[in-house]
């Protein structure tokens, strides 16, 4: 369950502000977990579309795990290594994948104690994808860089 706040959205175990010029996908996923799903409504990158996706689950993996886990399931190879992210009170396990020649991902992870939904792990990731047809015109570091998504991870708290 999310609390609005002074225009931010509280969850027992983060806080953030909702992204500007982005649109929120409503539609609810299956399985043990939440997710919220907000995309560029228009060519924020040239030839590309950017997602910022909010998940909060349950798992009894670490998070490092869990990024392993989904790098193997989504056929993506880590673009460095793991590195802290310190937002708020909580630091949570940050890295950049890639898909191929279309998807390119900036992905934060954080372990919490379980909430009343049972849930003990965010990950918040950014997408860049690039549209069918058209050549990418930044990188996921650039997309990064946006005043819009640079504004929103940095109203991100973990605690």
């Amino acid at each position: 369950m999310l609390k609005i706040k002074e225009g931010k959205l509280i969850a027992s175990n983060m806080s953030f502000a909702l992204p500007e010029d982005f649109t929120l996908d409503l539609r609810m996923p299956g399985g043990g977990y939440h997710v919220l799903e907000f995309k560029s409504e228009n060519e924020v990158v040239k030839g590309g579309i950017v997602y910022i996706n909010i998940e909060f689950e349950k798992s009894e993996m670490t998070v490092q795990e869990n990024m392993e886990e989904f790098m193997e399931n989504n056929e993506l190879k880590n673009k460095g290594e793991f590195f802290p992210v310190t937002r708020g009170q909580g630091t949570a396990l940050g890295a950049f994948y890639t898909g191929g020649r279309v998807t390119y991902i900036y992905d934060e992870r954080y372990d919490f104690p379980e909430n009343s939904l049972k849930q003990n792990q965010v990950s918040i990731t950014i997408q860049l994808s690039r549209m069918k047809g058209k050549k990418l015109g930044q990188t996921i570091y650039d997309v990064l860089k946006l005043p819009s998504v640079k504004a929103f991870l940095d109203s991100v708290e973990y605690f």
